[in-house]
């Protein structure tokens, strides 16, 4: 509730109260934009004629505060059509003129509240639907579009301000054999517990993805290759831990190959990190598997 006049707000919100509502009451707009929540706020009370900045302009300001949409109902004591007008193109969605008839507020409310319930969960169901577009379901880590998206922003972050970018590659040794011996099923649940052991290691700023197959990444901002190292050994240990208890014929193993922006002797882009880092990857697997490797260019530029 935004308004001025402290006896016009104290009426408004003794009408809001009793209905249960939560009500927080600016009396200015530099009171209204450090209380507004654009996370928390469902409904804005905006009086439209307000000293030095008026109902109007700081309509605009909330709404670029905004995460979601929240409805905003101005009450005005003019009932000119030009100001209405105004208030429309500034972000009203509907008025109330002053003094405000409870009944009619009510009713307001109702509606706009009503709008606002649709809109969160409208909002919701979209994210749920992108979260979805972007992970992997079997594993719950990032899927290939993410992994894809997020090394060119990584890379172009790296080249334009110079912070290490590391690259891990796993690949589940001998996860064939799993399915051939134990069925498809069980290769998932193998599948299921490595993207559980890499979202339980990495850090907050890394992003685990699903590669494809057997094979996972992990993007590691502002890490050099020595630093990833001690993430890839931890995920290594966790993995063969954690797999041992699947009843699968024992421990399993993963092979690790990184690619470090620190050690990288060709020019950095997407293709010479990846081919770098799946070139050590192959030495992992070429070594004896459950091992890790550290490369610093691709097999052709050797």
């Amino acid at each position: 509730m935004v308004d001025d006049d402290p006896s016009a707000a104290a009426r408004v919100v003794a009408i809001l109260r009793p209905l249960g509502h939560r009500v927080t009451v600016a009396h200015g707009w530099t009171e209204a934009l450090r209380t507004f929540d654009p996370t928390n706020t469902d409904l804005v009370l905006m009086d439209a004629v307000m000293p030095n900045v008026d109902g109007l302009k700081l309509t605009r300001l909330l709404r670029e505060q905004s995460q979601s949409y929240v409805p905003t109902v101005f009450l005005t004591g003019l009932s000119g059509a030009e100001l209405r007008e105004q208030c429309i193109d500034a972000g009203a969605d509907d008025f109330l003129t002053k003094p405000v008839d409870p009944i009619e507020l009510r009713v307001r409310l109702k509606a706009m509240l009503r709008i606002r319930a649709l809109t969160k969960a409208l909002e919701a169901k979209t994210q749920e639907l992108e979260r979805a577009a972007r992970t992997d379901p079997l594993t719950g880590v990032g899927n290939r579009r993410v992994f894809d998206e997020r090394l060119l922003a990584e890379i172009a972050r790296t080249i334009r301000h110079g912070p290490p970018l590391a690259l891990l590659m796993f690949d589940i040794d001998h996860f064939k054999e799993v399915n051939d011996r134990y069925g498809h099923v069980a290769g998932d649940r193998l599948l299921t517990l490595f993207g559980q052991v890499l979202s339980e290691q990495v850090r907050a700023s890394d992003l685990p993805c699903r590669y494809g197959g057997e094979e996972f990444t992990v993007i590691a901002p502002e890490t050099t290759a020595a630093q990833a190292r001690v993430l890839a050994e931890r995920v290594r240990r966790a993995f063969r831990e954690g797999s041992a208890a699947l009843d699968l014929g024992g421990a399993h193993t993963v092979s690790v190959g990184i690619a470090g922006t620190d050690l990288l002797e060709v020019e950095l882009d997407r293709r010479a990190l990846v081919l770098a880092a799946d070139a050590a990857l192959y030495r992992a697997k070429a070594g004896g598997r459950d091992r890790i490797e550290i490369g610093s260019t691709a097999p052709n530029a050797a």
